[in-house]
């Protein structure tokens, strides 16, 4: 079936909410397509200090929650479902899901990002031992896990992980590449060991285990873990855009036809506040733009 709407939102984190919760206020109801679960990165987070309103911090899942409560009391319409193709065919957006095929005017693109992987060192069979994303290991406990990278990613999902179980973070350089406050918070616990110019080169199964090897200052030490998780940065997810659109993507922008909003476009500026920020932009300029106006009459 043929699902037509005005406006499509692809990405359900902070800034496809934001620009849903704005247009609302204009009496422009989008459709949020969301792959997985609303809020986007934030449902990793241990901590978020620097979200307004918040002066002790906020746990991502408990930010999660309360924008999920938003769009639900917005009556906001959110379809769960995944985005396999993104195209532009006369003068209209047509997009290929899972599930469904959808035809909008107006796209916003809030699709965040994806990790970045590394292949080549580990086996097919091991799949179900890796992450990239912490949320599927926080209910885990008396294991030991590893996490490779030292990032603000790397040493946030340590200290999720580190309440009920061992992590052992390791930086393939010398100097880590977090917030210092995140610094200061890992090296306070026990149960996280922090180890430098450990660059990884093999990953096997031993048993019901890891067998991880690294390369120490040309000198080979074995790991066992129970979990690895990889923290080694993440890209733009935009996989879904197909051929024939790209040639033409800033040209649509121009004339606010599509939106690239939050993570996807922000770069190493990956602060919820900022999506926000890029959310309610897209929503004030999807209603103010002449060609749009028409938008508010249904």
């Amino acid at each position: 079936m043929l699902i037509n709407k005005k406006v499509i939102i692809i990405g359900g984190g902070p800034a496809g909410i934001a620009t849903a919760i704005q247009l609302k206020r204009y009496n422009i109801n989008a459709l949020i397509i969301e792959q997985n679960q609303l809020g986007g990165l934030l449902k990793n987070a241990y901590k978020v200090e620097n979200y307004l309103g918040f002066p002790n911090g906020v746990s991502g899942s408990e930010l999660t929650d309360i924008f999920s409560n938003h769009i639900i009391k917005k009556n906001i319409e959110v379809l769960y479902d995944k985005v396999i193709q993104l195209l532009f065919e006369k003068d209209k957006f047509c997009i290929q899901t899972c599930k469904n095929k959808l035809e909008s005017e107006i796209v916003v693109i809030a699709s965040g990002t994806k990790p970045k992987s590394i292949n080549n060192i580990y086996d097919n069979n091991i799949f179900d031992r890796i992450f990239y994303e912490v949320y599927p290991l926080r209910k885990i406990k008396n294991k030991t896990i590893g996490i490779i990278g030292a990032g603000d990613a790397a040493f946030d999902y340590a200290m999720t992980l580190s309440e009920k179980n061992k992590v052992i973070i390791f930086n393939r350089g010398e100097n880590e590449k977090c917030l210092p406050v995140l610094f200061k918070l890992a090296e306070k616990q026990d149960n996280i060991l922090y180890l430098k110019n450990y660059k990884l080169i093999e990953l096997k199964k031993n048993k019901e285990k890891l067998l991880s090897v690294f390369n120490q200052n040309n000198t080979i030490q074995k790991f066992t873990f129970d979990y690895i998780l990889f923290a080694i940065g993440r890209e733009p997810q935009l996989d879904f855009l197909s051929d024939g659109i790209k040639p033409h993507i800033d040209s649509l922008i121009k004339n606010h036809k599509l939106f690239l909003i939050g993570d996807v476009k922000n770069g190493i500026f990956r602060q919820a506040s900022i999506a926000t920020a890029n959310g309610i932009e897209a929503g004030m300029l999807i209603s103010v733009h002449p060609q749009n106006l028409k938008l508010k009459c249904f």
